[in-house]
């Protein structure tokens, strides 16, 4: 089978994704005024569940018949749905500014569950709309007993869009193409699960049709065959008039397609499908970019340092990070050697260099994180940053590269001062190497204040091998 024929389930398939993704566009652009946002959701829903059932072969006209015919209904639900969207915003807002540890968890909790309900009714009411003809109680009726059945459904349906917004935040430069896939999949499974709920009411709703139509005595033995909540709706609902339905959709155009002419073909090809290809062609492209850039090609730091008022050069840069790694590498593909630029965000008083003291609460977090192995300190400030106590003890690589005295910095932590007896003098660990000035020269890294550049390796979970093969690289 030819995937990319014009009827083929592939090509079927991304002619719905494109679909979908046209009428959130579209949706999103008529909803921007507000107040027609309910027009706008229930004409979304109007043409998207004839798509997912396959009988919708056009988009426009359709869509913007339902907006107008259910623009007045619509707008007045949606009025409704924002006040009491609203209220519940100001409660939510109360409790984050009092504290969820100084309000009742039993109203919490019930606030959550209502605030649920809320957002099922709000989501699930204008597809009601769109599919029955009935008045507004009859389509909160209808919306609450759909929301309280499917609920499961409809919590799986918002966390997928939860995470979408999670996944934005998380990959922000991928924002555009993750709501776009994540927004489009969300609306597919809503209507699924529209479709499928509906299909029973609509059986229920066909059945007390035809058995009114014989005798009373039909209709008793119906009501007492319904099925729970979902029979209450039958007397309500009047099923919409599918105007735009076609039956044998695809075989009736395989059969038009195959009599066509070859340009006639091209033509056919381009009024009805172009769109549709180009559009899922791109979310395909997108999903496996984004697949590959967020998961495949993440690549293992197997090594990582910052610059703490320091500055380095683009040829040490390349040195510390490139070179290095090609002596310490086993897997190039998936692992880097990493250095940042000054992590401080240093500021200038007059003429005077100093660190943002606001930002060590911060520095500490990615230390903890185990983001660094090393630091290059700027030696004014190494009293400052020692206090981070979160270094290792150096005095044998001191030893090795025969460090003077005056270089060598001995720091006594936190942890060598508990338990000692009174008058007992704590032990001090050498945590800090002044770096000789040819070594400074040879990895490009310079002091903004110009008084020397010390290096710390921070305590981690990295092999010892790391900071011996790191240490000769740079004193070598």
């Amino acid at each position: 089978m030819n995937i990319f024929k014009f009827d083929s389930p592939v090509m079927q398939f991304m002619g719905k994704v494109a679909d979908m993704i046209i009428l959130n566009l579209l949706t999103l652009v008529l909803s921007i005024p507000i107040v027609t946002f309910g027009a706008a959701y229930t004409a979304k829903y109007y043409v998207s569940m004839k798509i997912v059932r396959g009988d919708e072969g056009t988009l426009f006209k359709p869509y913007f018949k339902a907006f107008k015919d259910n623009f007045k209904q619509s707008t007045i639900i949606w009025i409704i749905q924002l006040v009491i969207l609203l209220l519940l915003g100001l409660d939510w807002l109360w409790i984050f500014n009092k504290g969820f540890g100084n309000v009742n968890e039993l109203f919490i909790i019930a606030l959550g569950v209502m605030t649920c309900f809320v957002l099922f009714i709000t989501a699930t009411i204008f597809p009601f709309i769109a599919r029955f003809e009935m008045s507004i109680k009859e389509a909160y009726k209808g919306a609450g007993l759909f929301s309280f059945l499917y609920f499961i459904k409809l919590a799986f349906i918002f966390a997928l869009e939860i995470i979408t917004v999670i996944a934005s935040i998380w990959y922000a430069s991928w924002l555009p193409a993750i709501l776009l896939f994540g927004t489009t999949t969300s609306f597919y499974f809503m209507n699924l699960t529209l479709i499928k709920g509906f299909k029973k009411i609509e059986a229920k709703v066909e059945n007390e049709e035809a058995q009114k139509a014989v005798t009373e005595q039909n209709e008793d033995v119906k009501e007492e065959n319904a099925e729970d909540s979902e029979s209450a709706l039958g007397d309500t609902l009047v099923l919409r008039p599918d105007e735009h339905t076609v039956k044998g959709k695809i075989e009736s155009e395989k059969q038009t397609f195959k009599s066509l002419t070859f340009k006639e073909k091209i033509d056919f090809i381009k009024d009805y499908y172009l769109l549709k290809i180009v559009l899922g062609v791109l979310v395909g492209f997108f999903a496996l970019w984004f697949i590959y850039d967020a998961f495949i090609a993440q690549k293992e730091t197997l090594y990582s340092g910052g610059l703490l008022l320091c500055t380095v050069t683009d040829e040490g840069r390349e040195c510390l990070t490139d070179d290095f790694f090609d002596r310490i590498a086993t897997k190039k593909r998936k692992q880097q050697v990493n250095l940042s630029e000054d992590l401080t965000m240093s500021l200038v008083e007059g003429q005077e260099i100093k660190p943002d003291f606001s930002q060590d609460q911060n520095l500490f977090a990615y230390i903890v994180a185990g983001y660094y192995d090393y630091f290059f300190i700027d030696a004014k400030y190494i009293d400052h940053y020692i206090e981070l106590d979160c270094y290792k003890d150096i005095s044998d690589y001191a030893d090795k590269y025969n460090i003077p005295e005056e270089d060598r910095y001995m720091f006594v932590s936190a942890s060598a001062k508990e338990g000692l007896a009174e008058g007992e003098e704590p032990v001090a660990d050498l945590e800090a190497i002044k770096l000789p000035d040819e070594v400074c020269e040879k990895i490009g890294v310079q002091s903004l204040t110009g008084e020397g550049v010390y290096v710390v390796l921070i305590v981690n979970d990295k092999s010892k091998e790391r900071d011996d093969a790191f240490m000769d690289y740079i004193f070598e």
